[in-house]
Parts: C-alpha cells; sequence; structure tokens
C-alpha cells in the first residue's frame, strides 16, 4: 500500500527554468548592456552629421534610460536587502560592448545601432522572455516587453533614416562604415546567443582598428549638416543681443529657428553624460537622458513649423554656438552652461505662449507652452545636479555662479565674430524674411 508520504504532485510545468539568482544575474547584464547603449548614443550625438539620424538619439536614448533604470529596480529587488551592483563577473563583456562605440565615422554608428547593436540586444530580450515566468517573474516580464516594443519602433524609424544617410554620405564613407559592419556583424550576433546564458563562457574576439574603428572622441564642436545654410550665428539677436527678438511675424520666425538651433541643448545634455555619469549617481543619467530628449523636441517644434510653412533645409539657418561656447571648459561649467540658457531665459517661455495665442499663432503657443513646462523642469535638474558634483569634487562655486562664467564664454564667442560673420548672419535673416513674406502670402 503506497504511504502518504511516497507521494508528490507533478512538476512538469516547464515555467520553473529560470531562478532568482538566474534571472537576478542576466537582468544585471541587460542593465549594464542598455546603460551603455544611452551613453554611447549620447556621445555620438554631436558628432553625427545627418539631420534625421540626429534628431532620432535622444528619443531613443531616453527610452533606452529608462528601461535601464526599471532593470536596475528590478535587479534591486530580486537581490534584496542587497542594495549595490556591479559589473562582476561581466567585466569582459562589457570591455567588448564598449568597443562598439569606437566606429570609424557617423554613418558606421548609426548604421552598427540599428542593424546589429539593437537588433541583438532585442534577441536577448525576447530569448529572456521565451524563458520567463509570467506568474513568478510578472514585473520582469513587463519591463522586457515594453523594452522590446521600444526597440521594433527604433528599429524601424532608425532604418528609414539610415536610408537616407547613406544618400547623403558619400561613396568614402559608406565604404568605411560597410567594413565596420562586416567586422562586427557576426561578433554581436554570437553575443546574442550568449547573453541569456548564466554564465557567458567564452566571447568572441574583436579589434575594432581590424574594421577600420579608432577610439571614441566626443566632437566638443557641434556637427551640422551641410543641407541647411550654415552660419555661425543663426539669427542677429545670437551676435547681438541688443537688437533683440522682434515682433509679430518676425518674431514667429525667430522663435522657429532658435527652436531649430536648441540641437546645441540636446548635444550639451550628450556631453555632460559624456563627462559626468562615470561614478555619479545613477539618477543622473536618467535626468540627463530626459533633457536631452527635451531638448530634441523643442528642436524639433520649431523644425516641424518651418517645415509646414514652406520652408526647405537650405533655407533655415543653422549654427553650433552655444555648444561650441563650452568646448574648452571643464565639465563641470559645460552643465553650468546649459543650466544658465535655461535658467536666464525661462520667462520669455511664458510670455511667447501669451503673445503668440494673441497673435494668432495657436501653434507656436501651444510649442512654448509645452517648452515653458519642460524648463521649469531643467531648472531643477540644473540645480540639483550642479550642487551635486560640485560637492562631489570639494568645489565650492555654487550654480549661481556660472551665470557670470558662461556669460564670459558666450560674449568670447560673440566677440570672435569677424565681419564676414557679421554678413553671414545678415544674409540668412534676409534670406529667411524674403522667404517667409513668400510664403504668408502664398506666392512662391
Amino acid at each position: 500500500m503506497t504511504q502518504i508520504n511516497d507521494l508528490k504532485m507533478p512538476s512538469t510545468d516547464p515555467r520553473a527554468r529560470l531562478t532568482v539568482p538566474d534571472s537576478a544575474q542576466i537582468l544585471k547584464r541587460f542593465y549594464f548592456l542598455e546603460r551603455e547603449m544611452v551613453l554611447m548614443q549620447a556621445w555620438w550625438l554631436p558628432g553625427t552629421e545627418h539631420w534625421h539620424s540626429k534628431l532620432l538619439l535622444p528619443e531613443f536614448l531616453w527610452q533606452d534610460s529608462i528601461s535601464a533604470r526599471e532593470l536596475r529596480e528590478r535587479v534591486l529587488e530580486l537581490r534584496y536587502p542587497e542594495r549595490q551592483i556591479d559589473v562582476a563577473p561581466d567585466e569582459k563583456l562589457m570591455s567588448l560592448w564598449r568597443s562598439f562605440r569606437d566606429a570609424p565615422n557617423s554613418l558606421a554608428f548609426i548604421e552598427s545601432l540599428y542593424t546589429v547593436l539593437k537588433p541583438a540586444l532585442r534577441k536577448a530580450f525576447q530569448s529572456y522572455l521565451d524563458m520567463a515566468d509570467q506568474l513568478d517573474d510578472g514585473p520582469t516580464v513587463r519591463i522586457l516587453r515594453q523594452g522590446v516594443d521600444d526597440l521594433d519602433e527604433q528599429i524601424a524609424r532608425g532604418t528609414q533614416a539610415l536610408d537616407d544617410a547613406k544618400n547623403y554620405h558619400d561613396d568614402a564613407v559608406r565604404q568605411v562604415a560597410s567594413k565596420w559592419i562586416d567586422g562586427l556583424r557576426p561578433v554581436v550576433a554570437r553575443l546574442a546567443e550568449l547573453l541569456v546564458q548564466e554564465e557567458l563562457g567564452e566571447l568572441p574576439d574583436f579589434d575594432p582598428a581590424a574594421f577600420g574603428g579608432k577610439k571614441f572622441e566626443i566632437a566638443r564642436h557641434g556637427v551640422r549638416d551641410k543641407r541647411f545654410n550654415l552660419v555661425r550665428f543663426a539669427w542677429p539677436d545670437r551676435l547681438a543681443p541688443s537688437r533683440g527678438p522682434g515682433e509679430g511675424f518676425q518674431l514667429q520666425l525667430r522663435q522657429a529657428v532658435h527652436h531649430v538651433n536648441e540641437i546645441w541643448a540636446a548635444e550639451m545634455a550628450g556631453a555632460c553624460l559624456f563627462d559626468l555619469t562615470e561614478g555619479a549617481d545613477p539618477e543622473f543619467l536618467t535626468d540627463a537622458a530626459r533633457w536631452c530628449y527635451d531638448e530634441i523636441r523643442h528642436c524639433r517644434m520649431g523644425f516641424t513649423r518651418l517645415l509646414k510653412w514652406g520652408f526647405e533645409l537650405s533655407e533655415m539657418p543653422l549654427d553650433a554656438f552655444s555648444y561650441n561656447a563650452g568646448a574648452d571648459s571643464d565639465a563641470v561649467t559645460r552643465l553650468g552652461i546649459i543650466f544658465y540658457f535655461e535658467s536666464t531665459y525661462i520667462h520669455t517661455k511664458w510670455q511667447r505662449t501669451k503673445i503668440f495665442k494673441e497673435f494668432g499663432d495657436n501653434v507656436s503657443s501651444h510649442d512654448m507652452d509645452f517648452d515653458w513646462a519642460d524648463e521649469q523642469i531643467h531648472a531643477h535638474y540644473g540645480t540639483r545636479w550642479l550642487k551635486y558634483f560640485l560637492e562631489k569634487a570639494n568645489d565650492t562655486r555654487r550654480p549661481i555662479d556660472f551665470r557670470a562664467q558662461s556669460e564670459t564664454r558666450v560674449k568670447a564667442m560673440q566677440a570672435s565674430a569677424g565681419p564676414e560673420d557679421v554678413e553671414a548672419t545678415e544674409r540668412a535673416f534676409e534670406k529667411v524674411l524674403t522667404r517667409a513674406k513668400q510664403l504668408a502670402i502664398g506666392t512662391k
């Protein structure tokens, strides 16, 4: 007769494949990979020339930063009460992953992003989901499903921009990029198979130099798409603030052009991620990524308005003035420069929201209203993180002190303008006005 102690209920459900330690180890690996994905996109932003590729990087790195934050939080939940996350035992993996940012040019990096790196991360996420237990590990399933959705959209939109980027760049640039992709693809394909294993085992070798790569250096002067009307100063009041922004019709145009030129602020937020993330509180990555994304939305506000009005890229003045002002600064001063612009001109946002509404331009008013909401958040970011990094470095400066330092750098840039710069700015200004008058009365 069978004894009760000899009985047991069946345990054939395949959902019990990943233990808590297994899951924590794999998700920790995903966190570090996503974190590096955020950083490499931010770091390449200032040096990316192709406009539509440049516009996508801040949005996608912000989405990736959310995935990174949620993965980190999930790992801490699984490993509670442990509160520290270190890269061990995946140091070699992360060293290899970081080498993928050493692309030979921006096209090579952009192509690798959408045809190799993000697809590999998507495959790893999906492989985990295929093994995951919806019941026990439901929070992780939710995080990775959203991550897969984000990556699908990023790959689709990024690939579309990539097609235009290949047409924009010449054959020599395309050939260099192609060589890089040929070397990278088999290495990353192998990695994608290993990432969901608790122990990685043997990693593939990759020498960036063998495929045209070079040690990454962030661009300290903003690189610009040559299809625009490139000038050192995009509008007269950037060169001579005493001229003022103008009123009515001119203010509409001026604000659209200034919004387009907020590309510099997205780049500066990216540079701050490059300069300051290592050793910083993990929340800095999240805040700086959001700051970067917000600024690219402001840029796209102006770009979209100008396109809707009928402007071509060649009719839009584009500069790198404000980003270049921080080229020779220390890292904290670069953060101070973006904080200076945010806090100094924040009052114009609500004023112009009202002005454009009264002028009958509901779209410009709408854009300024959301711009204003963002800038209030950014003023908080600036104050918080300047205090944090100053205290960390035992630096006695205060956030308010950066106003004078930033103004000095801006004025030095303005003082460096020669007659040819003044003339180029005036020509760009007149070109915008002339074209806008044609569009306003419906003529060509």
